[in-house]
């Protein structure tokens, strides 16, 4: 989840030093052996989103599907361990996910592709291009809510023609309209140069090193 506008305080703060921090905090936490100091960090974690005004509606059903994972994490680890164990992984997987929901919505699109430009970077010194290389990470995270749009739409049209209940009835038409979906990027990419552009400069620079 990628947020279009954040004009919090959070969503100042350059891309490349929340994930920092994120990273930081994700092996702090593993760190930590106390479900009480968990639990204070949880507290923490919820206070800094909503300080940093993310928009809750948007989160509703992850919120509910991330405690509904994490409940039966609890009680699997609970009954296979014991309970003191169990509270401590549920409190560092809600804490962690929920700073990374408050980092992803806080953060804007353009300000992912920059990151990702840079981190690849140093591949260009090994005949990679790190603009193609981040812009290919970017759509991947850009077409998961589009692949859970599409499969919602082709599971609702097979309920309604009574083939719910049938796997290949739901996943064969998921897989051909993401296709279709990623053919039609690559085409949009392929209009615009995209892949023209290095090779074009690459083009005007041979003469002079000739010359």
């Amino acid at each position: 989840m990628i947020t279009a506008h954040n004009d919090s305080w959070l969503g100042q703060v350059p891309a490349g030093a929340k994930f920092l921090v994120l990273l930081l905090v994700s092996i702090g936490l593993y760190l930590i052996p106390s479900w009480r100091v968990l639990a204070a960090a949880l507290v923490v974690a919820v206070l800094l989103m909503l300080s940093a005004r993310v928009p809750l509606r948007s989160l509703r059903l992850p919120l509910i599907t991330l405690v509904i994972i994490v409940g039966l994490v609890f009680v699997v680890m609970g009954l296979q361990t014991d309970w003191n164990q169990a509270a401590v992984a549920a409190l560092r997987l809600l804490t962690l996910c929920l700073c990374a929901y408050t980092v992803s919505l806080t953060t804007t699109f353009d300000q992912m592709l920059e990151l990702f430009q840079r981190i690849v970077a140093p591949l260009r010194h090994v005949g990679a291009n790190p603009a193609q290389i981040a812009l290919g990470l970017a759509l991947a995270i850009r077409f998961i809510p589009e692949l859970k749009r599409i499969y919602l739409e082709v599971r609702e049209a097979q309920h309604a023609r009574g083939l719910g209940n049938n796997p290949l009835a739901v996943s064969v038409p998921l897989v051909i309209r993401a296709l279709r979906v990623a053919d039609e990027t690559a085409e949009a990419l392929d209009a615009r140069g995209y892949d023209s552009v290095e090779a074009g400069q690459q083009a005007r620079t041979r003469p002079q090193r000739h010359a």
